[in-house]
């Protein structure tokens, strides 16, 4: 959840003809600014005009949130004052997030200017990336911006500079009356498909404080992933250029206040420490992502971790199969035996029954008859079970799977007959 950003003042950019171009350029000529771009924050265009952080001895703000380039949107069929202003305006969306510190093209011409030329007016990723590692920026946002039968079309592009991959993609359609919505609707969007990314301030036994609040959308019951920076990362000229981010632990928010979040652990590996770093999404979809794919990796871990038992080596006992089908085919038929004793029983109680309360009706008749019929079938049934138990048992014996085991008294004297099932 967003703290609702201000709707900015818009200027209809619907059929951008001559006429229209005239008027806007004598507006911009004569000072006449737009509110879109008149309210950036900091903005002091007696020392650099159109910049957002011109007071700031960086181009982005240290301040703890994403730093985002907006490049210049790559406009087809649409005037280069349509789309600058459209920049502008999503700039401003962008920016009243809270989630992002942005830097548009106007202050990344000023600043590149003199030292980087070549990258002045950059709309494409190449040179847009180039651009954000220069100025120490996170994510550089791309767009493209193109009309087609009184529609606009803005397709942009989140890119993180470190490995050149699309973070996040999407492509709106408005109109000229629709625009101040569907802009702010698209900000919310990148912003809540965007990292984000707080400090561990305290812990306890309770818990974790961590720097995200409400400010910064976040609600109870989110999870965030707490992690470490551990080894730097040098490149072949041994350049520092990353460091390796190793994660430890889950957490689960159970209380938001206006800046920070109380949370518990709810997986880990190690104890989190403060100055350690958190990460979540606001956006539901990729928040569960995040949190299973740290999830298998803390389990990994953790089973890596864990004391390899030593392989212990014992006679392999090999299962007699033949054995085991002679077990299983006696265990079936002492199952139907004892199956269709109980039904034979019944049946003569209810045979009995009748017989002693006989109802002459037909219905009567019909359960006499019924009762003193499934009595004798289940007897039927209960012989053939016996004597295909006997069967089973012959065979047993046969191949020495049953051993008897009984005393009994012969003319010549006692003897013992010895039965082993096993």
């Amino acid at each position: 959840m967003h703290w609702p950003i201000p709707r900015l003042g818009m200027v209809k950019v619907g059929k951008v003809g001559a006429m229209a171009l005239a008027l806007w350029a004598g507006m911009l000529a004569h000072g006449g600014s737009l509110q879109a771009q008149a309210q950036f924050p900091g903005a002091n265009t007696s020392n650099l005009p159109g910049a957002l952080f011109a007071n700031q001895p960086q181009v982005f703000p240290q301040d703890g949130r994403i730093k985002l380039l907006v490049l210049a949107l790559n406009p087809t069929g649409v005037t280069e004052s349509a789309a600058e202003q459209m920049g502008l305006i999503l700039e401003k969306n962008l920016s009243n997030t809270g989630h992002f510190a942005v830097v548009g093209p106007r202050e990344t011409n000023a600043a590149f200017e003199k030292d980087h030329p070549n990258l002045v007016d950059c709309r494409e990723i190449a040179c847009g990336v180039q651009s954000g590692k220069i100025l120490g920026a996170d994510r550089i946002l791309v767009g493209t911006l193109r009309s087609q039968e009184n529609r606009f079309y803005l397709r942009v592009r989140v890119i993180d500079p470190a490995n050149n991959l699309t973070d996040y993609e999407e492509e709106i359609r408005f109109t000229d009356t629709s625009m101040d919505d569907d802009l702010f609707s698209l900000a919310n969007s990148v912003s809540r498909n965007s990292l984000s990314i707080g400090r561990v301030l305290s812990t306890s036994i309770r818990g974790l404080v961590i720097s995200l609040g409400k400010r910064q959308g976040l609600k109870i019951g989110d999870m965030m992933v707490i992690y470490k920076q551990d080894v730097p990362i040098n490149d072949l000229e041994g350049q520092p250029i990353d460091v390796q981010r190793k994660n430890i632990a889950i957490v689960k928010v159970l209380n938001v206040n206006e800046n920070t979040t109380e949370a518990i652990l709810v997986h880990q590996t190690e104890e989190p420490q403060v100055g350690q770093y958190a990460a979540t999404y606001l956006d539901p979809g990729r928040q569960i992502e995040l949190v299973e794919n740290t999830r298998r990796e803390l389990d990994v871990g953790i089973r890596l971790a864990n004391k390899v038992r030593p392989l212990e080596l014992a006679p392999v006992a090999l299962a007699d199969s033949e054995r085991k089908k002679w077990q299983y085919k006696l265990a079936v038929a002492e199952h139907d035996r004892d199956f269709w004793r109980t039904a034979a029983g019944l049946g003569a109680v209810v045979t009995l029954y009748n017989l002693n309360f006989y109802d002459s009706s037909t219905i009567g008749q019909l359960r006499l008859y019924g009762a003193a019929g499934v009595t004798v079938f289940s007897v039927i049934k209960w012989l053939h079970a016996r004597e295909e138990i006997n069967q089973i048992n012959v065979e047993g014996r046969a191949k020495g799977y049953v051993w008897d085991f009984a005393p009994t008294l012969t003319p010549q004297g006692p003897a013992i007959a010895m039965s082993l099932k096993w």
